[in-house]
């Protein structure tokens, strides 16, 4: 397949959310809404911390799925200030990333490459169990607050500068960002912004970059539900998570609906603000 504007257009074509989709994610949506109100209005213990957790699930869906990462980072800092634990954390955001990159994949499907993948998503796979082990056993403070300011620091060079210098890719190259990536997926939810540097560096337009990074991250967050599971079983409830999901799918509607819209240099754009934003993040959630 030819990476040009054409794709582009079939693809953002073919990514428009079906009318009963839609429907169906709004009733599920309101459903939960209702059990929300009604745990409020019984004045029962947290009741409002489901509606604020609800509430940060939409906005950084539709925030991050404009460029199609950087939503665990936007939700993650939310969700510190909530004083949420940084497990039940990372579970929650991690079933409602792979819910919103789960859509995103599908609305990409004709341009994913899945043969080129493998060497990043097999090394990323490798090294999540080891980030996972870093988020349950160890205070990540510093790693939190070293990954912000490189975070922070790229995206403002990457605002700033005049020309792009394009990196010739290799399969080592491509393992070594998605082996970094499942190290920051695993211990903080964030396995995309490694990989989306390393996108961005090779040049390519911005379909091709959601077509290599997205799905890369799907299954990031897919291995880190599975360590999770198996690291800390008894402080994970998915299906108490799964009530968040419909919220953070109508934002990531909403997102892509941008992007369909955008050219090329909105989304490098979006791209660097987003950057930056989960840099900040990572700080905000470190201090």
């Amino acid at each position: 397949m030819a990476w040009n504007e054409r794709n582009a257009a079939a693809a953002e074509r073919a990514g428009a959310p079906a009318g009963g989709m839609l429907v169906a994610l709004v009733t599920w949506a309101l459903f939960e809404a209702g059990l929300f109100a009604d745990a409020v209005a019984r004045n029962a213990d947290d009741a409002w911390i489901p509606v604020a957790t609800a509430a940060v699930m939409l906005t950084a869906a539709l925030v991050s799925n404009i460029a199609g990462f950087a939503f665990c980072a936007l939700a993650g800092s939310a969700l510190a200030y909530l004083g949420t634990d940084p497990v039940r954390a990372v579970q929650a955001m991690v079933v409602c990333s792979t819910a919103t990159q789960l859509y995103g994949v599908w609305t990409l499907r004709d341009s994913i490459r899945w043969s080129a993948l493998w060497p990043m998503i097999a090394a990323g796979a490798a090294t999540i169990p080891l980030g996972v082990w870093l988020l349950v056993h160890i205070d990540a403070a510093w790693y939190a607050a070293g990954l912000g300011v490189f975070l922070t620091g790229y995206a403002i060079y990457l605002l700033l500068r005049k020309t792009v210098r394009v990196v010739r890719g290799t399969a080592w190259r491509d393992a070594i960002a998605g082996a970094l990536g499942g190290i920051t997926g695993g211990l903080a939810g964030l396995p995309g912004s490694i990989v989306t540097i390393w996108c961005g560096m090779r040049g390519w337009d911005r379909l091709r970059q959601r077509a290599v990074y997205q799905p890369y991250i799907l299954v990031m967050q897919v291995a880190t539900l599975v360590a999770l599971r198996f690291q800390a079983p008894f402080r994970t409830n998915i299906g108490h998570d799964l009530r968040f999901v419909p919220f953070a799918l109508l934002g990531a509607m909403g997102g892509l609906a941008l992007f369909r819209r955008m050219t090329h240099q909105q989304f490098q754009l979006a791209v660097g603000l987003l950057l930056g934003a989960s840099g900040f993040g990572l700080l905000a959630r470190t201090f």
